[in-house]
């Protein structure tokens, strides 16, 4: 065997390979790739030697539901996400990502392997001049959706994210048209933030599994249990029926009983009171803009959403139980929902995934189960070669200490890293170790 760039010894070996649990092996990379998987006492030559003694050797995390399509926050998100050991993102979820070329321009060398969704809100709604989020498309609109869309997907966007809370008006017309640009393309996905977050979300569920049913797509309905509340279980019975059927549909949950949006999103429109059974203003809470670190008052939320639309609202309304039951199901995968804007965040963005690792170990969840959520799961949602450790696979991995991988992120502090995260690789190359971000990012684009 050549040199190996980085050796990884004495580390509990998690490659991800169905039916196996981990054991003890070392982790031999050269040229960005896995150049062997080598007995515990093995010690071949290379340029550098990182003990793990005592740690977990893992795929990279794969995260398939961010959001860094807000240009002005820069790197944020991502850095967090490799700072809780992400390696592979899917960004433009919740109808929000903006047409390929766009992202491209903006996201050429990112910290992370980046994926990128086409939203059908700001990157086609908007893009063909349907503002008001409240009405129908024409069909004129619809088909000049349907063809930047399809340019988009050639680019090499991943896929289609339907925010339909956020663009009411958007008819099931319309994402049955865009869903059916999608089944030109043999391995993307549609994601879908659904229309209801009240006892309707049953409804608002049964709608995007007959888009599934009626195009054929393959169908990630996202954060389900943020959208779901007080009928999360029915809601994931609805998905294990329609697995049962054959559909290809999965879902994600971020382990926090709290959601965050801006303050002129739709969400936010007249009547959530009523919606969230009573809940109001004093469950929500500014975490960025001229209120933030403030719970909100009818006044200091009217005046937010008047003069800071854009600014970011946190909702403590969700039942932490109902959430945490959500993210043990066995089809939920682990996703962050990470997002940023003006220096404010929800402490998702730094914290959701040893927060979610702690909940299911307290669960009696195995290892091996704990990281399939993090890893293949997503990796095979998205149709990508990632979250395996095999001779040969790109080198992201993911190195950490099971018994100090905590969160520390507060919605006072959101961006506090976790602890014990020991070394991340991304494509074979230091990304962070001991606490230290590289200088530099070397991820890739629709890799």
């Amino acid at each position: 065997m050549e040199i190996a760039d980085i050796l990884i010894i004495g580390g509990t070996f998690f490659g991800m390979k169905p039916g196996a649990a981990g054991s003890r092996m070392s982790l031999a990379v050269k040229d960005g790739r896995v150049e062997a998987i080598l007995p515990p006492d093995a010690r071949p030559e290379a340029r550098e030697i990182f003990d793990a003694e005592g740690m977990i050797v893992a795929p990279g995390f794969v995260d398939i539901h961010i959001h860094d399509e807000y240009l002005p926050s820069g790197d944020t998100v991502q850095q967090c996400l490799l700072r809780q050991g992400v390696t592979t993102a899917l960004a433009g979820n919740c109808g929000s990502g903006f047409i390929f070329e766009k992202t491209a321009a903006a996201r050429p060398v990112p910290w992370l392997h980046l994926y990128c969704l086409v939203g059908n809100r700001a990157g086609l709604r908007e893009e063909v001049g349907r503002t008001d989020r409240y009405t129908p498309a024409t069909i004129e609109e619809i088909e000049k959706m349907r063809v930047l869309l399809r340019k988009s997907l050639t680019d090499g966007a991943r896929g289609l994210s339907l925010g339909l809370e956020y663009a009411p008006g958007a008819s099931y017309e319309e994402i049955l048209a865009l869903a059916s640009v999608i089944t030109e393309f043999e391995d993307r996905i549609v994601t879908v933030h659904i229309r209801y977050d009240d006892d309707r979300c049953v409804d608002a569920v049964r709608e995007v599994l007959n888009l599934a049913r009626d195009k054929r797509v393959r169908l990630q309905i996202s954060h389900l249990g943020s959208m779901t509340m007080g009928h999360t279980r029915e809601c994931e019975e609805l998905i294990e029926n329609a697995l049962e059927e054959g559909l290809d549909v999965g879902f994600d949950c971020y382990p926090y009983d709290a959601f965050c949006a801006r303050a002129g999103s739709a969400v936010y429109d007249d009547g959530f009171v009523e919606r969230w059974k009573g809940k109001s203003f004093e469950c929500l809470e500014a975490v960025s803009g001229k209120f933030k670190g403030n719970r909100l008052t009818f006044e200091t939320f009217t005046e937010m959403r008047k003069n800071e639309p854009e600014e970011l609202i946190v909702a403590h309304v969700m039942d932490r139980a109902e959430i945490e039951n959500c993210i043990a199901n066995p089809h939920c995968v682990i996703a962050s929902d990470s997002i940023t804007l003006s220096g404010g965040a929800h402490p998702r963005i730094a914290g959701t995934f040893p927060r979610a690792f702690r909940i299911l170990r307290e669960r009696g969840v195995p290892w091996e189960e704990i990281l399939r959520k993090a890893t293949v799961m997503p990796a095979e949602r998205m149709k990508i070669d990632a979250g395996r450790l095999y001779e040969g696979a790109v080198a992201d991995v993911t190195v950490f200490d099971p018994d100090k991988f905590i969160d520390r992120a507060t919605f006072q502090e959101p961006f506090l890293p976790p602890e014990g995260l020991r070394l991340v690789l991304v494509g074979g190359r230091v990304a962070f170790r001991e606490g230290e971000l590289a200088p530099q990012p070397h991820g890739s684009l629709n890799r």
